[in-house]
């Protein structure tokens, strides 16, 4: 069964859910519940990234978290990303812990988004691992930001929720994202360019203080990992000499961009 969670407190998730229940008839089980086929959809009362998801059912097979974006510097994106930290955790989960990605789920709805959106006022793009919560699903956030305009826009939320039900799930190889900025703009436009996967994303501002042993998670928790897609110049060489011999160690690939 595949879990998405919608929050109460977040306006871009709430159009998202919403739009998911008329779109394709979700049935009420209760005030939290709804379920489509083999989708679970849970409403909650708490910002998803602080809620507590150690100990989700069995039958659960993988996450995915309906939210808004915020962007500081105000960009207008309709993105996917990873969950965890590769350093303080300042907004949910744990200090430098990461969770398994799912590296289809995400390709799948961010090809949706790409392949079904036709005008130029939206960023389609990926984002580095980043934010709580803390779970031990294959999981991962689609989001609209970055104002309530935006949450609003005609078809927008009617897209995001397609995206997660109609994605395309590909069984194309998973790698590891590693360099640039937040918005990791060589890898998503590698992604879009060839029959890849992404899985966790290791951002730049992460390079000083990332240890051989978290880049060695974020391989782990990529399902089936492949090796490295790095962004060479936007990759410190501390972090070049570490994948380097990880690489080796584990028999991975490495794809310079």
């Amino acid at each position: 069964m595949i879990l998405i969670i919608a929050s109460r407190k977040d306006g871009a998730s709430m159009e998202m859910a919403d739009k998911m229940v008329e779109i394709y008839h979700f049935r009420q089980e209760n005030s939290d519940t709804f379920t489509y086929k083999n989708y679970k959809l849970l409403f909650i009362d708490n910002l998803h990234i602080y809620s507590d998801m150690k100990n989700l059912d069995d039958s659960v097979e993988r996450v995915v978290f309906l939210s808004k974006h915020s962007s500081s510097a105000g960009v207008k994106s309709l993105t996917v990303h990873p969950v965890g930290n590769l350093r303080k955790a300042e907004l949910g989960g744990f200090d430098n812990v990461i969770v398994p990605s799912d590296p289809e789920g995400m390709g799948g709805a961010l090809r949706y988004i790409k392949d079904n959106y036709h005008e130029n006022y939206f960023e389609i793009t990926f984002e580095a691992t980043h934010h709580g919560p803390y779970l031990e699903k294959p999981s991962y956030f689609i989001e609209i930001g970055t104002t309530e305009n935006e949450w609003k826009m005609d078809g927008i939320a009617e897209l995001m929720a397609k995206s997660v039900i109609d994605g395309e799930n590909k069984k194309y190889s998973n790698y590891v994202g590693v360099g640039g900025g937040h918005y990791a703009p060589k890898i998503s436009s590698y992604f879009f360019e060839h029959e890849i996967n992404i899985g966790h994303i290791i951002p730049k501002y992460v390079h000083e203080t990332i240890s051989m042993e978290e880049i060695e998670n974020t391989v782990k928790k990529t399902p089936e990992c492949r090796g490295f897609l790095m962004d060479v110049h936007g990759t410190k060489g501390r972090v070049k000499d570490m994948i380097g011999i990880i690489a080796d160690r584990m028999n991975l690939e490495i794809i310079k961009i």
